[in-house]
């Protein structure tokens, strides 16, 4: 899949500091490059309500992260890494 980088993403990456969710985050965003569609993304789910937006989930240990991502054809553009219970409120 093609994946387009939001500055929003590019953000919350750089506020991230713990090395085990950054090295989840790259396991993800690999998994996402080479993935031939979306059902081959672990962790996407469709919000409801929206027809082109979905949430990834990222685990590292007890934290618990999401991908806002939004998904047309084979381009994914990745727009926010928030943790859980925030990511919600602040995307789209």
């Amino acid at each position: 899949m093609k994946i387009i980088v939001k500055k929003t993403f590019e953000r919350d990456i750089n506020r991230a500091k713990d090395k085990e969710l950054r090295f989840a985050l790259n396991d993800k965003i690999t998994q996402i490059e080479r993935a031939k569609n979306i059902t081959q993304v672990t962790g996407l789910k469709l919000l409801r309500g929206y027809t082109h937006h979905y949430r990834i989930i990222v685990k590292a240990g007890e934290l618990s992260f999401r991908i806002g991502a939004i998904i047309r054809g084979e381009t994914i553009w990745l727009v926010r890494f928030l943790p859980r219970k925030i990511v919600y409120k602040r995307f789209p």
